[in-house]
């Protein structure tokens, strides 16, 4: 019998591993989290979000140019939260740090519920919820933004960089083709196993 991914009634998928620099450009610390939810459809969805986080090592060692050094880290969970996203809408899910949480990190973003994935390669496709995450500089925290962007936001009267971020790392953007659905076993390799047995038993016949 054929696993059909419709059949579900919700997905888990993850970002995997993502390190998170001390810095991004400009050498502004990375400081807030940004997960978009975008809801394409005309009805509503939802999904739960949790971040996990393993921290810089500590304490941090020097690398020399010819050795080979693991650092064991153990994560921490925050589950970001259940959120129902409302019909052709975007929900922004941000969560601001101090300046050292992210610092040297890695994090793992994990989503379950109406994401709809390809049952032939069980990768997230259109057709349901979609979702997307990427780390920055919010701000100095608690001392305002740095003059150069005051006078770039000053454009904008009445705007105040509360929401976003002002600066992206690149290195830490993972768009919804790029997240990866998670289960012990994969539906889509029973499907592959049932299909190379059948073919492989009808050649003997």
């Amino acid at each position: 019998m054929k696993n059909n991914h419709k059949d579900r009634k919700d997905v888990t998928i993850t970002t995997g591993p993502v390190y998170v620099s001390p810095f991004s450009v400009a050498y502004l610390p990375n400081n807030k989290l940004v997960v978009t939810l975008k809801n394409p459809t005309h009805k509503k969805l939802q999904a739960q979000v949790t971040l996990g986080l393993c921290p810089t090592p500590n304490p941090p060692q020097a690398c020399t140019s010819d050795s080979v050094q693991t650092f064991e880290v153990n994560e921490t969970e925050t589950n970001l939260g259940f959120f129902k996203v409302d019909p052709m809408t975007c929900l922004r899910i941000e969560r601001m740090f101090n300046n050292y949480e992210l610092f040297d990190s890695v994090i793992r973003l994990t989503a379950t519920g109406d994401f709809k994935i390809c049952e032939d390669s069980c990768e997230p496709i259109c057709g349901l919820l979609e979702i997307s995450s990427v780390v920055g500089f919010q701000e100095w925290g608690g001392s305002g933004v740095p003059s150069a962007f005051a006078e770039k936001t000053a454009l904008y009267p009445g705007y105040y960089p509360t929401t976003g971020v002002l600066v992206t790392d690149p290195a830490t953007v993972v768009h919804y083709g790029d997240w990866v659905f998670c289960e012990d076993h994969c539906p889509c390799d029973s499907d592959s196993s049932s299909s190379s047995s059948s073919s492989s038993s009808d050649d003997h016949h």
